[in-house]
């Protein structure tokens, strides 16, 4: 189990602001469907780690409803994609069967409203049958690993390493031709590591994120696990640096992303901003088909509706949409007001940031973007140490970029 959505083939950080002032709804709504608390492996990290032995799944039904009232949501507005990531625990202990009966309700739902949509799955392949191989052909376009490498946190219910097996599958995948992503958890056990994490994906020519550690399970669990702010910036500092002298033409998160703020804002762009109520990019539905924003899950308060009993349009009316709302563009008019790169970065790490993402000022008690803006910064230098960005007009200098592009 990971402590995030599935390896994306995008930014969920995206919205629009037109000359207006309106904002439309950015092109793909992510759902991370917990269809399933139940895993066979125990990471220590793992914010589920309370429900990890709770069998209770999602029904059919239940998923058809949620797969409906989603559609007939999107199906008023034009264009935008619904990116299903099935999660958990561990998704792929669900029947196959499961997951046929999920691709036809999206073909039954969401292809006659004209509502494209994606299929991705994030698990830990600890298990992997040839019945597993072929559904990733046949229902998942995504398919999401999460490994660790070094660090010793995954380990399965009798307390034993997990990753010889899950490197074993890793090989089955590439052999069957399955093309698949990796997250790995930025944790005190990795960190040190980061040089040699990013030189085995190379290697392997494998694209991964690094997830710092942003859910707790219960009080006390990531004591030995997470990292303060400052200690997650010099690890994305380290990979950054491997990043820009690299050969290799991975993708690696979140340097990619934070990296393609910073070139948006050196290249004057359109400014965009995230808002939810206008652009709401992920949701979290849980088991029981409770829904939340991203930063919010598990919290009663801000608890949306529930999916199989109310239409979204219903649920964004409810009082826990609106305190989500609230402090959502609080957090951002606190953290973002007079940032140089709000517009190019829109905000979205401040107003979806989790409890455990609120850094403060140790002095003043202020909102802190911890990580987001000293990485930003850090790229920034590098790439005017680097000679790409004119050091007067603070914008990028396109006559030496296509100069060390034809060489």
């Amino acid at each position: 189990m990971s402590t995030g959505a599935a390896a994306p083939r995008r930014d969920a950080d995206h919205s629009a602001r037109l000359p207006s002032g309106r904002t439309p709804w950015p092109s793909h709504l992510q759902l991370v469907v917990k269809v399933s608390k139940f895993c066979n492996l125990r990471c220590r990290y793992c914010y589920e780690f309370p429900s990890l032995g709770d069998r209770t799944a999602m029904s059919v039904p239940q998923v058809r409803t949620l797969i409906r009232h989603v559609g007939e949501w999107l199906a008023d507005q034009p264009g935008r994609e619904a990116d299903f990531v099935w999660h958990g625990g561990e998704p792929l202990l669900m029947p196959g069967s499961f997951y046929h009966e999920v691709k036809q309700a999206q073909q039954e739902f969401l292809e006659p409203a004209g509502v494209p949509y994606a299929n991705s799955v994030q698990t830990n392949l600890y298990r992997l049958t040839d019945d597993d191989i072929t559904l990733m052909r046949d229902v998942f376009d995504e398919v999401g690993v999460s490994v660790d490498l070094v660090g010793g946190q995954r380990v399965n219910i009798a307390g034993r390493s997990a990753q010889p097996r899950i490197l074993t599958h890793m090989q089955q995948l590439r052999d069957a031709g399955v093309p698949f992503g990796c997250i790995t958890v930025l944790s005190r056990a990795t960190a040190p590591h980061v040089a040699a994490i990013h030189r085995f994906f190379e290697d392997t020519d494998l694209g991964f994120r690094l997830l710092p550690i942003y859910r707790t399970g219960y009080a006390g669990q990531q004591a030995a696990h997470e990292l303060e702010a400052a200690e997650i910036v010099e690890a994305l500092k380290t990979v950054t640096d491997r990043w820009l002298s690299s050969d290799s033409f991975i993708r690696v998160e979140p340097i990619h992303g934070y990296a393609a703020h910073v070139l948006h804002a050196l290249s004057g762009e359109q400014r965009s901003y995230y808002d939810k109520e206008h652009g709401e990019t992920i949701f979290i539905v849980d088991t029981d088909g409770s829904v939340y924003s991203n930063g919010d899950a598990y919290d009663p308060a801000l608890r949306h509706g529930n999916i199989f009993t109310e239409t979204v349009p219903r649920m964004r009316r409810s009082p826990g949409f609106a305190e989500a709302l609230r402090q959502s563009r609080r957090r951002v008019l606190d953290t973002c007001t007079g940032c140089r790169f709000h517009g190019s970065c829109t905000g979205f790490f401040s107003a979806e940031s989790t409890p455990e993402q609120r850094w403060r000022d140790p002095l003043t008690g202020r909102l802190l973007c911890g990580v987001a803006l000293p990485v930003q910064r850090y790229i920034e230098e590098r790439l005017t140490a680097l000679g790409l960005v004119d050091t007067v007009s603070r914008r990028l200098d396109r006559t030496l970029l296509q100069q060390r592009a034809v060489g």
